[in-house]
Formats: structure tokens, C-alpha cells, sequence
């Protein structure tokens, strides 16, 4: 034993000596604060029931009966039991820290797992994003070339028969100037549809509602199904990339339900929660295993983890519901303060509803 050891061997010994001689409460804390020494110095188990037996002999030396030794063995017990409480207590600490340090270790894990397939998602959907950003340069690349391309020469045409045929008559020429107003006319159609399907520019010169409003009533208008809209006048106090992802997130969730559902009418609603302003689209289509779809390869899954992804970068959570039976319901919830917005809007006046307008304007809702 070094030199410590050898110290708190003694001051066992005397302490243990005193204790046999007067069983005094005393004497047992003195017993308790040489396991904590022990401990402090290094030594373990074995080396106190070392000096322990070192301490028993010594004491026990001088005993003639052996009466005497048994009761005294009692109460070697009891000094001995309160020098090892600090190594218990220890153990009990250690035990209860390795427990904590595995259930850390396993939240880390299940975390981890959690981050690699996020990042696995990711991955994907940086390159599908690219892929299908290439794939619609390619469609507005070959619609600018077929039709406004197609009409500008046709323009061209028209004018360059009226520049060389000086004599045309007054029918014929105000036929010729017809036929071009009207193709300059869907020309200029044509390219104000790039433009809306690019930007909708009343997104910014108006604010959201009037935005939702106009892409709701030519989505009911194109695909013929039963919109609904009902909106808090809350959104509009929305920053300007939380106004433009509640749009998308609800132009993507359209034109899945075009698409996909087979459904027969949709509703669009923006409300006000404490302290978040949520978006729920609800159709009555058909079903889809939400779970399947995310974890499925290729362009099925997109729209979902587009979606999920415009949400996560604004704060705000995504959720997705599907029964059979119930359609589909799109919930997104975006946290923002109220009487903040982005950028003061103006207000556009309500595009007129089916229906009572008194029951509409009390609901603040659109039937297109």
C-alpha cells in the first residue's frame, strides 16, 4: 500500500478501536467520512476489506472470551457496512449515469438515423429538382418557339403583305388588320401565362388573397371541379417568403388533386391559430398511403417532399392525411406575428361568389 493507504489504515484502526470501546453514532460518521477518503484517494473495495481485516486483527487480539468476540463482531459489522455506503452510492451514481448516458446514445442513434434519411431526401430532391427544371426549360422553350414564335411570324407575314401590296382594298385590309390583332392578342395571352406560372405578379403588387383568389378561380374554371375558399385576413401579415410558400404549397396541392384524386370539389382554407396562421386544402378524392408515397423512388414523391421542404425553410410544419372514404387533407402551419407584415399590400376588391354574397361575406369565403 502507498503512503495514503497506509494513513487511512491507522486512522481505520483507531477509529474502529474507539468505536468497539463506546458505540456512539459519532464514531460511524467517522467511518462513513473514511469511505469517502478511500474513495478520494484512489482505493477500491478490496483494499478497505484489506485494512478492514488488518483493523479486525488488531482489535481482536486482546479479546480473551470468545463471548466478547461475537458481540464485538456485531458491531464490526455495522462499521464496517457504513465505511462501504460511499462506495454504494458511488456505484449507484455510476449506474444511474451509464443508464443515462445509453438512453442519450440511443436518442443520438435514432437521430442520426433521422438526419441520414433526411439528407438521403434531400439529396434526392436536389437532383429531381434539377431534372425537372431542365424538363420545363425544355417545355417553355419549345411552347415560346411553337407558339408565340409561330404567331410572330404569322404577324410578320400579315405586315409584310400589307408593306408590298399598296393597292389593297379597305375590306381586305381591315380583315388583315383583324386577323393580326387577334393573334397579337393570344400571343400576349401566351406570354402572360409563362409569366403567371413563372411569378404571379398580384402576389406582389396585391397580396396573397387576391393571388390565391384569381390562381383558385381559373383552377376551378380549367378543371371544372367545385373550389371553395374561405380565408382570414391574418395571411396577409405574413412575410414575404411565408406568402410565397403558403401559394405554392397550395398551387402544388392543386394540381395534385387535378391530377390524382379524381375528386369533385376542393376546399382551400386560411385561418388564424394562436400564434400560427394554418393552411389546410382538403379534397373529397381518392385515398393514398402517405407513408408509401414519401418513402417511394422517383418523381411520385416529389410534390410531397417539395412541399415539405418550402414549409421546413420558413419554420412552419407540413402534414399530410388520407383516408378512403374522407380524400385528402394538406395542412401547413407557418408562425408569424400578427399586425407585422412584409410589405403593405393594397386591398383588392372580392371577386363575386356563387351563392348568398350576406352568408359569404359574413364567412369570408369563395365558391367558385
Amino acid at each position: 500500500m502507498n503512503s495514503r493507504a497506509n494513513k487511512l489504515s491507522r486512522q481505520y484502526a483507531a477509529t474502529l478501536r474507539r468505536y468497539l470501546v463506546r458505540q456512539e453514532e459519532a464514531f460511524l460518521q467517522q467511518a462513513y467520512e473514511l469511505g469517502r477518503k478511500a474513495i478520494a484517494s484512489g482505493l477500491g473495495v478490496l483494499d478497505m476489506a484489506r485494512i478492514h481485516q488488518q483493523a479486525l486483527a488488531s482489535c481482536l487480539s486482546g479479546a480473551r472470551s470468545a463471548e466478547k468476540v461475537t458481540g464485538a463482531l456485531k458491531a464490526v459489522e455495522t462499521f464496517f457496512m457504513e465505511t462501504l455506503s460511499p462506495f454504494e452510492a458511488t456505484h449507484r451514481g455510476f449506474r444511474g449515469a451509464d443508464l443515462e448516458l445509453r438512453q442519450v446514445n440511443d436518442a443520438l442513434q435514432r437521430r442520426n438515423a433521422q438526419l441520414a434519411a433526411l439528407s438521403r431526401d434531400l439529396r434526392n430532391l436536389s437532383s429531381q429538382v434539377l431534372h425537372l427544371q431542365e424538363e420545363e426549360r425544355k417545355r417553355i422553350s419549345r411552347e415560346l418557339h411553337d407558339e408565340v414564335g409561330q404567331a410572330l411570324t404569322v404577324l410578320n407575314t400579315s405586315l409584310g403583305m400589307v408593306q408590298h401590296n399598296g393597292t389593297v382594298d379597305s375590306g381586305m385590309l381591315k380583315k388583315k388588320i383583324a386577323d393580326t390583332q387577334k393573334v397579337l392578342a393570344q400571343t400576349m395571352e401566351t406570354v402572360h401565362r409563362f409569366a403567371r406560372e413563372l411569378r404571379p405578379a398580384m402576389l406582389d403588387e396585391l397580396g396573397l388573397l387576391p393571388a390565391l383568389r384569381a390562381y383558385l378561380k381559373n383552377f376551378a374554371e380549367r378543371t371544372g371541379l367545385q373550389v371553395r375558399f374561405a380565408a382570414s385576413p391574418e395571411a396577409e401579415h405574413l412575410s414575404d417568403d411565408q406568402r410565397t410558400v403558403v401559394y405554392r404549397v397550395a398551387q402544388e396541392s392543386l394540381t395534385n388533386v387535378a391530377k390524382h384524386a379524381h375528386a369533385s370539389r376542393v376546399t382551400v382554407r386560411l385561418r388564424k391559430l394562436s400564434g400560427d396562421l394554418q393552411l389546410e386544402i382538403k379534397d373529397n378524392g381518392n385515398a393514398f398511403e402517405v407513408d408509401r408515397q414519401l418513402s417511394s423512388e422517383g418523381r411520385k414523391r416529389l410534390g410531397l417532399l417539395g412541399m415539405r421542404e418550402r414549409v421546413r425553410l420558413v419554420n412552419g410544419r407540413f402534414a399530410v392525411k388520407s383516408r378512403p372514404g374522407k380524400g385528402t387533407t394538406v395542412s401547413v402551419e407557418i408562425p408569424f406575428k400578427a399586425g407585422r407584415a412584409g410589405t403593405a399590400k393594397r386591398t383588392s376588391p372580392r371577386p363575386r361568389t356563387i351563392g348568398s354574397d350576406q352568408l359569404a361575406r359574413r364567412k369570408k369565403e369563395c365558391n367558385f
